[in-house]
Order: C-alpha cells, then sequence, then structure tokens
C-alpha cells in the first residue's frame, strides 16, 4: 500500500523560498532608495536576480518539477552538487526558459537584459531607472500571482 503523500505548511520549502524572494527585492529597492550608498544600481540587478531565481523556485516548487541539475543514470537521477556537497539549482536564466515558466515573454525579456548585465556587473555603470522599475513591478506582478493577497509584500 503507497503511504499516504504529506502536505508541508509549517516550515514550507516553497512558502520560505517566497518569503526570501520578497526580502531580496525589498532590499533591492531599499539599497537604491539608500542616499549614503553609490553602487546602487548594481546591487539592485544582483538582488532582483537572487529574488527572481527564489521567486522561481517557489513556483516550481509547488508544481512538482524538479528544478535542480540531474542526469539519469538507468532509471535513477543523480543529482548535481558543488564542491561542498550541495544540490546545484537552477540559475534564473534556466528557470526562464523552461517551459513550465509562469513568467510572461516582455518581463522575461526584461529579466534575460538584467541577468547579461549581472554578468558583465563590472563594466556596467548605470541601470537606468525605468529598467529597474520594470523589473520591481513585473516582480510585484509576479508574486502577488503567485502568492495570492495571503502573503502580502511587507516586511
Amino acid at each position: 500500500m503507497k503511504p499516504k503523500q504529506r502536505i508541508r505548511t509549517v516550515g514550507s520549502v516553497s512558502n520560505e523560498l517566497i518569503k526570501k524572494s520578497r526580502e531580496a527585492a525589498l532590499a533591492a529597492v531599499q539599497v537604491f532608495n539608500n542616499p549614503a550608498i553609490t553602487f546602487k544600481s548594481e546591487i539592485f540587478v544582483v538582488m532582483m536576480v537572487i529574488s527572481w531565481t527564489y521567486l522561481l523556485h517557489a513556483h516550481f516548487r509547488k508544481h512538482g518539477i524538479e528544478y535542480r541539475y540531474f542526469k539519469t543514470v538507468g532509471t535513477r537521477k543523480r543529482f548535481d552538487k558543488t564542491s561542498k556537497g550541495a544540490f546545484k539549482y537552477w540559475e534564473l536564466e534556466r528557470c526562464l526558459n523552461d517551459k513550465n515558466s509562469p513568467v510572461e515573454k516582455a518581463a522575461a525579456n526584461n529579466l534575460r537584459f538584467l541577468i547579461g548585465l549581472r554578468h558583465e556587473i563590472e563594466q556596467a555603470q548605470q541601470v537606468s531607472q525605468s529598467m529597474r522599475l520594470m523589473c520591481f513591478l513585473n516582480f510585484l506582478n509576479n508574486v502577488s500571482g503567485s502568492c495570492g493577497s495571503a502573503m502580502p509584500l511587507m516586511l
């Protein structure tokens, strides 16, 4: 007899990922609005990439989609690991390219542009205000769609 599948609510991995996603997005905006920090654009880009990655990992987790890298050996999955033994999870671009990604095409293209900036962060002098605003508004739209009103974007 197959054991009944457990439904986690307290300590849910997807809820923790959503919480981290929200905190990273808020940190990005807070850093950008801080007049004492001059490295704003670069920090904003890095934090928003982290935020979106956590948000998409939460989506995949909720929908039972494997978002860790693995190789199939026979009928078993062999998960790729870091040199320290942790699982290797998909980066944001891999998440966006997955057929199950919930991100609309325009928002995904905006994110791909930011990923390119993140890859070249040493050379990136400035990220336009409209690009930052578009990234954050797209995030708000997606987080409310993924989490509903039960998970407001608040500290």
